[in-house]
């Protein structure tokens, strides 16, 4: 397979169209060295196609999990395939499938997705997605365009997974976090509304990370987040858009990695949206109309 690659004076991004689009490295130049900022992709998992161990992939048509893989809209249950061990659908259908390359610049790349090219898509209304990658001196801005092709309205939502290295130059530092997010489900797969967030979840002044267990989707989240590598002296700025207000933290302790996840739903967030929730996050396309996420990523350093 082939991965291809954009780049800068400060940062080289690398990315698999065969594989869902998905990014394979991001590195950023720190004091004259190539530091990759996202976890590495292990050869093995480029040459599989396993977006799943990348370092970050797109979600779409929805962000996370969705119960027993069916969801209610509009007063109908739509059953999907479940594609995790506890059988709900997880992470939308588009991170596995291959992508066309619409064009590419040295700084620049853009791809696209369509659902009617594959007669397995796991979700029941047809879309197109677009991608586009851009470095503009330390930042990275990655927006993606979900289009509605149905004839009726459709469910929407988006977002991506990066997974961030615990340490860069300093193998001993504790990476730092600091975003503003007022509200967090309880449940990893959450059934009832966000409730406000406890201590342990309040990062609104940074903080380190530690080993602490996180699975965590907070609401009303702000957009914003810092990430800091203190002992590297190395700083990664996190800034969305509107669409993107939702923050999912996911940090398995033991691992050299974390996600700090932007998106627009909740998880599980099509039921909790028909349950009446007022963070599901959960956006209605009109026939033709497009939902737009960009997310910006600025490395000091």
């Amino acid at each position: 397979m082939s991965l291809t690659t954009i780049a800068n004076d400060t940062l080289e991004l690398t990315v698999s169209p065969e594989a869902g689009a998905s990014i394979a490295g991001l590195a950023a130049r720190v004091r004259g060295e190539r530091v990759p900022i996202l976890r590495p992709t292990p050869d093995d998992a480029i040459a599989q196609l396993n977006s799943s161990l990348f370092a970050s992939f797109a979600l779409v048509p929805w962000s996370n999990r969705l119960a027993d893989a069916r969801f209610t809209f509009r007063g109908r249950t739509h059953q999907l395939k479940p594609n995790t061990p506890d059988g709900h659908a997880i992470h939308g259908d588009v991170r596995k499938r291959p992508w066309r390359v619409v064009a590419q610049t040295a700084t620049a790349l853009e791809l696209a997705f369509a659902s009617h090219d594959f007669a397995d898509v796991n979700f029941p209304f047809p879309f197109e997605v677009a991608l586009r990658y851009a470095l503009d001196g330390a930042t990275l801005t990655t927006s993606l365009a979900l289009s509605s092709r149905a004839s009726e309205p459709m469910p929407a939502g988006m977002g991506f997974h990066p997974y961030y290295r615990r340490t860069l130059l300093d193998p001993a530092e504790q990476v730092e976090l600091q975003a503003i997010a007022p509200r967090a489900y309880r449940e990893l797969v959450p059934l009832h509304p966000a409730v406000p967030i406890t201590p342990e979840q309040d990062f609104s002044r940074c903080r380190a990370l530690g080993d602490q267990d996180f699975d965590t989707c907070f609401a009303g989240w702000d957009g914003h987040a810092t990430i800091t590598w203190p002992g590297s002296r190395v700083r990664a700025h996190v800034a969305c858009d509107a669409t993107l207000d939702h923050m999912i933290l996911f940090s398995p302790p033991g691992k050299p990695f974390f996600a700090l996840e932007p998106v627009s739903n909740a998880n599980n967030g099509f039921n909790l949206a028909a349950a009446g929730d007022p963070d599901a996050g959960m956006r209605v396309l009109a026939p033709r109309e497009t939902l737009h996420g960009t997310w910006h990523l600025t490395i000091e350093g």
